[in-house]
């Protein structure tokens, strides 16, 4: 037995090193050098700006029979709560995904379920209504708001803005915008912006029915894209779901709403998430997004509940 060569012997013999190169291996191997990473980890930038994203309205929406003290559709207080969450979360500004108003003609049934009718009421009703939280809200007009352009060739929406500085109207089911306020001030001035530096929003209202699956709508859109048309954000509104995902570099939320589930929706087994996204978004200077963080402000309410809960990162609110 004592004759037998050892392990390390017939290694040795069969790799052709002498016994000090291989305990040079072995040693190196049992300790691996500590070596540099050959680039370089980049740190994510401290340039950000945070928004309050925030769906359809409805404002002068109501159920056709009193079913509840208030029989408003459109929440307003829980609409107000979320205004004033992200102004004193450090919201710049607010973004707002159409249809302000319901519309006239929509069905034939329509005109019951409405506080007011007709152009010059309606603009009116909108402009005292929509609560003013001290924030600049970009907003577009829907598919209900485009009612008046089809009957009488009015833009609801761009009557209401005229009535408060304080709104901003990008245009009929679709608005683009920069995300930095200071690209916004150039573009409110008619400024022509750089081709690199803005990180692009774009705001849409479709005019599609509602999905059996929520994510599907969102997908299948910002797969259609054309590379030269995308935009870094893509809020979308009309479904009344919230939502977030994120394909082709393409941050897309589907915004919710504020109006809850009305008795047309319920025949239809369509659900109304209320509630708001908080935003904040980390960019370089080309504008493209470093980071971005959402918050999502949902009240899970859909209907008759009078109870309903404020869910984000920071714990649970109790709606009143």
């Amino acid at each position: 037995m004592g004759d037998e060569p050892s392990n390390l012997e017939r290694v040795v013999k069969r790799s052709g090193l002498t016994h000090g190169q291989l305990e040079r291996v072995i040693k190196r191997v049992k300790q691996p050098q500590r070596i540099s990473l050959p680039v370089e980890v980049g740190t994510f930038s401290q340039k950000s700006v945070t928004f309050l994203i925030v769906g359809d309205l409805h404002l002068n929406a109501k159920e056709p029979v009193k079913k509840r003290k208030a029989n408003l559709l459109c929440d307003f207080k829980r609409f107000r709560e979320v205004l004033h969450i992200g102004k004193e979360e450090g919201a710049q500004y607010v973004l707002q995904t159409g249809d302000v108003v319901d519309g006239e003609n929509m069905r034939a049934e329509q005109k019951y379920s409405l506080v007011v009718q007709g152009l010059d009421n309606v603009v009116e009703y909108a402009a005292n209504v929509w609560p003013d939280c001290g924030l600049r809200t970009f907003f577009i007009g829907g598919n209900h708001d485009q009612t008046y352009i089809k009957s009488i060739g009015a833009d609801v929406c761009k009557h209401i803005a005229a009535k408060r500085p304080d709104l901003v109207y990008l245009g009929m089911n679709e608005g683009n915008l920069p995300m930095q306020p200071q690209y916004i001030d150039q573009r409110m001035k008619g400024k022509e912006l750089p081709a690199q530096g803005p990180t692009w929003i774009r705001i849409r209202h479709p005019a599609k029915g509602t999905p059996k699956s929520q994510s599907y709508q969102p997908q299948a859109h910002t797969e259609s894209l054309s590379s030269d048309v995308k935009p870094n954000i893509l809020i979308i509104g009309h479904y009344h779901k919230m939502d977030y995902m994120f394909s082709r570099n393409v941050h897309a939320f589907q915004a919710g709403t504020m109006e809850r589930q009305s008795d047309w929706m319920r025949t239809k087994d369509i659900a109304a998430q209320l509630g708001a996204w908080l935003v904040t978004a980390f960019y370089k200077e080309d504008g493209t997004i470093d980071l971005l963080r959402a918050r999502k402000l949902c009240y899970e309410v859909n209907g008759d509940e009078r109870w309903g809960f404020l869910d984000d990162q920071r714990g649970v609110y109790e709606g009143k």
